[in-house]
């Protein structure tokens, strides 16, 4: 049996669908971490489980696999990979991305440009030594801030240790694993591909409009709320464009303070060309957005947001992304052309919206062979048929 444990958000329903789509929903029992509730983006029809957040009621549950059963973890933080770190059963991680390159928080600074650092430091307190004539002040400052090291670097060691625990990894891209690698030296899992639906159906079904003269570029900027988008640097390098209006998504993934900040500065900078996003859109209302949007501007140093550059590669729009991050190398493998986001000028705009419709056929067609819906379901068909294969030849 393959138990799945999973944290309640947006995708899981789909993926839930597509264990159904195999036809191998006999095989397989989906445990969310917890409450149902109003709040949950966990609307599947399917039967599921919500076990809560109680230690003891996980240990209790997880007791009762045998051996032979195979857990799949959506979303590998510190918490649950510890409490299976010593079961002996096959971990099959699916790759979100912030539970590698977000945990333990403070040790990932590399995630965050300079603005938003800054923003992160001043408002979690981050300690740093500051000299005074005060010695009694200035001690206690420097034992805080030793204190403060040494227990991030603990974080780490430990996160390293669990890391080290996972069999397989599933994910599209191979950067990804390298990436992990290179983070935790620990890491030895196999790389199996795999991943959530991305949209690709639903984004060729979209009925595109031949917009010709653009009086006004329409730019999306960032993914969600989460800190990791670096709103406040990615601002201030579209602040010295012309004749934009900027999306921003808010709705989710960030505290209230950090949203009503990101607003504060749009508003300076752009007035009423800068408009947020702020409620939760289904997957079919986004698609629908998704098709009055010219640009997609992600600020991001590590892989997030892959839906939403395939949905806008799959419509032939311009998505512009940092070089580091390692979705970039992906795509660049694969020859589908993306954009340096310390390279947009108000100049060439349109001629790269033009020229991202020029080339979505022939990124429709790798794309296909990537992240189709068939390519999807045969993966994951693949894997779970792997999976039996195994337990049979140890019995």
């Amino acid at each position: 049996m393959n138990y799945h444990i999973m944290v309640q958000d947006k995708f899981l329903d789909s993926f839930i669908d597509d264990v159904y789509a195999i036809n191998e929903e006999a095989s397989n029992v989906f445990w969310f971490r917890g409450e149902n509730s109003s709040l949950s983006h966990v609307k599947t029809n399917h039967p599921v489980e919500f076990l809560g957040n109680d230690k003891k009621y996980w240990e209790e549950k997880l007791s009762s696999l045998k051996p032979s059963d195979t857990i799949f973890v959506h979303w590998y933080d510190i918490w649950i990979s510890k409490l299976i770190y010593h079961l002996p059963n096959n971990i099959y991680v699916m790759l979100w991305g912030g539970e590698f390159y977000g945990e333990p928080f403070w040790y990932h600074q590399w995630l965050y440009d300079t603005l938003t650092l800054n923003y992160i430091k001043e408002k979690n307190n981050y300690p740093q030594i500051k000299f005074t004539l005060n010695i009694i002040n200035l001690l206690k400052n420097i034992k805080r801030t030793y204190f403060f090291y040494k227990e991030k670097q603990s974080q780490y060691k430990q996160k390293n240790k669990l890391v080290g625990r996972i069999d397989y990894l599933i994910s599209p891209t191979t950067t990804d694993h390298i990436k992990i690698k290179e983070l935790y030296p620990s890491f030895k899992a196999i790389n199996i591909n795999g991943f959530y639906d991305q949209n690709f159906d639903r984004a060729i079904l979209q009925n595109l409009s031949s917009k010709k003269n653009y009086t006004t570029v329409n730019i999306l900027l960032g993914n969600s709320a989460a800190q990791t988008n670096n709103h406040l640097d990615a601002l201030e390098v579209l602040k010295k464009l012309q004749n934009i209006t900027v999306y921003c998504p808010l709705s989710y993934g960030g505290t209230q303070e950090y949203v009503d900040m990101v607003i504060t500065r749009g508003k300076q900078l752009f007035g009423i060309n800068f408009i947020p996003i702020l409620n939760f859109m289904t997957r079919e209302e986004y698609m629908e957005f998704y098709t009055s949007i010219d640009i997609i501007y992600m600020f991001h140093n590590r892989q997030q947001a892959f839906g939403n550059i395939c949905t806008a590669l799959t419509m032939g729009k311009p998505v512009f992304l940092k070089n580091q991050n390692t979705l970039k190398g992906y795509l660049d493998a694969m020859r589908i052309k993306t954009y340096d986001v310390n390279e947009i000028t108000s100049s060439k705009l349109i001629g790269i919206i033009k020229e991202s419709k020029e080339s979505s056929k022939n990124n429709y067609e790798i794309l296909k062979l990537s992240i189709s819906k068939e390519k999807r379901l045969s993966d994951l068909k693949v894997l779970f048929t792997e999976i039996k294969l195994k337990h049979t030849k140890k019995n």
